[in-house]
């Protein structure tokens, strides 16, 4: 059969039938198209009945072949197609492989990411990197730079078995072979696979236990690694000890063979060698079939008949050549680390950490392992190396270091601990650190999910199904049937109380801490500050995701890349409360993709909407799930069901009543439209979930698919706070800065704010006060009016505020919470810039009611006038406090109204004015709760108001005008509202998902 070669950009990549090929603007794709107009995952390529077929993945513009846009075509040598557009798209040749090419020097890897080709391709294993006919100097990297396929666990992908067209064959010429990337074991006695560098004479230079002799010798190997030629079994540690007469061995636990295969099989990796006893190991950890030399890994081989050959490079790391591995014997004994159970992938780069000290890691160009995500920070971490262990130390990142899901400064890390930074996953296995980037092609699946509340009242009730790759599901149901709750569980917002959710095989519930930054949740309000534009808003959101070192353009170019990718440059200068609600939710949704989160949750993203706008959602969530995302919606909108690949329906008590495509729902419920099932819910002698459990729906689309989840853990998780992207201050600065733009921009909030005081104050000046300097006793009533309209004012204008703040932003609150917002951060804002406004508000009121009045020369400590505008100003502020607190209490903006009434009137009755509260049981004792009962009593001894009112009952004892009285009425008003403060914090607290409340 003649190797296809695909081409584009003056770069190729030789294809092997053994696998398919992901063509995309994604980073992960396995060709990488980086051009405008090719969505992110756009078609595939994969060999099936003898020849070549690329197929579109419903990508936005399209594969045309000859000027005709297609969705499937078998590709030949000679063809060509094109991507996003029918003459200009980007062109895709495909030609038969040549013969032979002049072989690669070490370092000549092209520019760029480790591991990626120029032109915009990124060739991953195991296809070959060739020039294109009549290209000079271009040559495909060493085969010892290919990183070894799959995560610690996943089999590899097959080697090719026909050698790469380039250098001469094996056993000719001087006897240099040019080998596949991969390793293979040798069969028949031979020797192992080696890289294509110069064969000599002789074991090349390798440590003793990486040598193994070519005559059927076993060479110094440690213990564990050591393994009898020709059939015997070495002593190597339980998991990599074989079976039986040459039996698969035992395997840990995250790599145990999973679907597809007979218990106790292997990954084709990890089969036993042909004619030997060898167990199941990897192919560069098993010896030759009759005592040849074992295929290493490319990085572990040295020439074979020579001196000590050259070790290549590290891609990408071209300055920093690759040392041996340790010579040191077993490790120490560790500490039983979490299982680890993730359906790993290729990896990203593979890197020989052999006599390197400090392994540096971060997002700067700088560090020796760079993550390339806004979410790490520019230095993130340091692998430290110290008498042949090794410890990961958090150098101050803000998105945090994680080993095993947790949370850490520095740990010390080995065989089967995982490190997590950002969205990469490192695995350290002897001296050889591999890292492995989740780019969004991800499998989730729940795993018997049972939720109850209230004496036993069950919400979900064993619920378990399975979602692939780039899947959109729905999830309907009638009222009551737990939808919110299992939106609410696979987050993680809301963990079950029986069984799993798996991230990619890992726990999410164990490892939340670590996972959370990769799911995405839309709810069903807005998320943003409607007042805002459209890209003002997303910038305040990605400088509260994002560590406090991104720069500015790196924000804004982040910003602007999820705006043109939902649609919405065109839009980003108009103000969110200005869109259509099929516009503001793509808003919302643009809000989540900024972190570029691998699952994607909506509840109900179309309700609300005609059925235009209906379609128009779906469609985009259908292409976000094209583009290598996992999306589930919750809806109740029917209508465009046929846009999932799979349509979860839940019945009355949390169970499940159907799960599969869309198409066969409907039948197998038995109905012809949705309207009757909805109906048919509600008969309860119907056993929905029993019927679909014992059904062959439930075996070909859960059981069938559902791979089981990963051991627990005994004991319960341990939830982590999230961790805070920014510090604390410039967090308040970001949440201060959005705060005063947000208020700015709604005129009518500004409106109020300025008049409300002046207007209060102008009453104020219509009730006559009489004259405040009188020396007569008792002759001046109206006083007392005048300082309860002060009273009315400052409580108005500092409640209404405040009343309707937190629970119009509680969408907003409850998810920046989630992603590390600090709460006391977002208090702290609303206190400052309110604060402000209120104090600001009370001193208008103040001037406009007072100024011009006759007053006499001397208060309690000073003039009257600044006391009266302190009195005042702080009783603003203190109400303002108690409208946080009716915000943080009530559940709709519609309840906040009656309670400001309400409140107001407390203050009326309660300040002392109107009723005598001095001796009298209970009134007395609640009038001190009532902030306006402490600032009448100030101002009153400001004014000695004992003298000028006439009395028929004893004077109150706070009215005097003594230095004591007033400072204990004005710290009175302090205590107040530092307890509402408290109050408020704790309210928010409660509203927070149940998740972030456990410590």
């Amino acid at each position: 059969m003649t190797q296809l070669v695909v081409e584009s950009n003056g770069v190729s990549v030789a294809l092997d039938p053994r696998r398919s090929y992901r063509l995309g603007r994604d980073p992960g794709a396995d060709i990488v198209v980086s051009v405008e107009g090719v969505s992110r995952s756009h078609a595939v390529l994969r060999f099936e009945g003898g020849q070549w077929i690329l197929e579109d993945s419903g990508s936005a513009n399209g594969t045309y072949d000859g000027g005709r846009r297609v969705q499937r075509v078998v590709v030949t040598p000679g063809s060509q197609v094109r991507l996003g557009h029918p003459e200009q798209g980007v062109p895709v040749a495909f030609r038969a492989a040549p013969a032979s090419a002049t072989r690669a020097e070490p370092g000549t890897e092209p520019a760029g990411h480790p591991g990626q080709a120029q032109g915009g391709f990124s060739p991953q294993s195991p296809g070959q990197v060739y020039p294109p006919p009549g290209a000079q100097g271009q040559t495909p990297p060493p085969a010892s730079q290919q990183p070894p396929t799959g995560y610690p666990g996943q089999a590899a992908a097959s080697a090719p078995q026909s050698t790469p067209p380039y250098g001469p064959p094996p056993g000719q010429g001087d006897g240099t072979g040019a080998m596949p990337p991969y390793p293979q074991s040798a069969q028949g006695g031979g020797a192992g696979a080696a890289p294509p560098y110069p064969q000599g004479g002789g074991t090349g230079g390798m440590p003793p236990y990486q040598q193994a002799t070519q005559d059927g010798g076993t060479g110094t190997v440690p213990p564990y690694q050591q393994s009898a030629q020709g059939g015997g079994t070495g002593a190597m540690p339980p998991y990599q000890q074989p079976g039986q007469g040459g039996g698969t061995g035992a395997m840990p636990p995250y790599q145990q063979a999973t679907q597809g295969m007979s218990p106790g099989a292997a990954p084709p990796y990890q089969q036993p060698a042909q004619g030997g006893g060898t167990g199941a190991m990897p192919p560069y950890q098993q010896p030759g079939q009759g005592g040849g030399t074992g295929a290493m890994p490319p990085y572990d081989q040295a020439t074979q008949l020579g001196g000590p050959g050259t070790m290549p490079p590290a891609q990408g790391y071209q300055d920093d050549p690759i040392g041996y591995l340790p010579t040191h014997g077993t490790p120490p004994p560790r500490a039983p680390m979490p299982t680890m159970g993730g359906q790993y992938r290729e990896p990203t780069k593979v890197r020989n950490l052999g006599g390197q000290q400090v392994l540096r890691i971060g997002r700067a160009p700088e560090n020796d392992m760079v993550v390339a995500d806004l979410r790490v920070s520019r230095q993130h971490a340091e692998l430290r190396s110290s008498g042949g262990t090794y410890e990961i130390v958090d150098v101050g990142s803000r998105s945090g270091t994680y080993v095993n899901g947790q949370r850490v400064e520095r740990a010390m890390i080995g065989p089967n601990d995982i490190v997590g930074i950002g969205p990469s996953t490192f695995h350290l296995v002897g001296d050889v650190l591999t890292e492995y980037t989740d780019t969004g092609a991800v499998s989730f699946s729940a795993h018997d999910l049972t939720v109850t509340v209230d004496k036993g009242k069950v919400l979900l009730d064993h619920v378990s199904f399975p979602l692939g790759e780039k899947c959109l599901v729905a999830i309907i149901g009638p009222s009551g049937s737990g939808k919110s709750t299992l939106l609410r569980a696979l987050t993680g917002l809301r963990p079950a109380d029986q069984g799993t959710v798996s991230y990619d095989g890992r726990d999410l519930y164990r490892d939340y801490s670590e996972l959370r930054s990769r799911i995405g949740l839309v709810p069903q309000d807005d998320i943003l500050h409607t007042s805002l534009t459209v890209r003002r808003a997303l910038i305040y959101a990605a400088e509260l995701r994002f560590p406090d070192d991104t720069r500015q353009h790196e924000r804004k170019a982040r910003v602007d890349e999820v705006l043109k990718e939902l649609g919405l440059d065109h839009r980003r200068d108009n103000k969110i409360s200005s869109l259509s609600g099929g516009q503001r939710k793509r808003v919302s949704v643009a809000l989540e993709l900024l972190t570029k989160p691998s699952l994607l949750f909506l509840d109900e993203p179309t309700s609300g909407l005609d059925p235009g706008l209906d379609k128009s959602v779906m469609q985009m969530l259908r292409g976000l799930a094209d583009d290598g995302r996992t999306v589930a919606v919750v809806t109740h909108s029917v209508a465009n069901l046929d846009i999932c690949d799979r349509l979860l329906v839940m019945a009355p008590g949390g169970r499940i009543a159907y799960f599969g495509p869309p198409k066969e729902a409907l039948p197998f419920l038995g109905f012809n439209d949705w309207a009757d099932v909805f109906q048919a819910f509600d008969d309860p002698s119907i056993d929905w979930g029993g019927r679909y459990l014992q059904s062959p729906a439930h075996q070909k689309y859960v059981t069938a698919d559902l791979v089981q989840p990963v051991a627990q853990q005994a004991g319960p998780v341990n939830y982590q706070p999230p961790s805070k992207p920014q510090s604390w201050p410039e967090q308040l600065s970001t949440l201060i800065r959005r705060y005063i733009r947000s208020i700015a921009a709604d005129p009518l909030f500004l409106g109020i704010t300025v008049a409300l005081p002046i207007i209060m104050g102008a009453v104020a000046r219509v009730i006559p006060a009489g004259d405040l300097t009188s020396k007569v006793p008792g002759s001046q009533g109206g006083a007392a009016n005048l300082l309860m309209i002060l009273c009315i004012g400052g409580c108005l204008t500092g409640a209404a505020n405040a009343v309707r703040e937190l629970v119009k932003e509680r969408p907003i609150y409850q998810r920046e919470r989630a992603v590390g917002l600090s709460r006391s951060a977002y208090l702290t804002s609303k206190l400052l810039v309110l604060g402000v406004i209120t104090i600001g508000q009370g001193i208008v009121l103040t001037l406009v009611a007072m100024l011009g009045v006759n007053m006499r020369d001397k208060g309690v400590i000073t003039t009257p006038m600044p006391e009266l505008i302190i009195a005042v100003a702080l009783l603003s502020f203190t109400a303002m406090t108690l409208g946080l607190l009716i915000s943080a209490i009530v559940k709709t903006s519609e309840m906040t109204m009656p309670l400001l009434v309400l409140t107001t009137l407390v203050q009326i009755v309660f300040c002392g004015a109107l009723v005598h509260l001095d001796g009298k049981a209970v009134l007395e004792q609640f009038a001190w709760l009532v902030p306006a009962r402490w600032a009448f009593a100030a101002m009153a001894g400001t004014l000695d108001i004992t003298f000028l009112l006439p009395h028929k009952d004893p004077p109150d004892p706070l009215w005097k005008q003594q230095f004591s009285t007033w400072l204990l009425d004005m710290g009175m008003m302090v205590v107040l509202g530092v307890i509402l403060i408290f109050l408020v914090e704790r309210m928010l607290r409660r509203q927070e998902p149940e998740v972030m409340r456990k410590r």
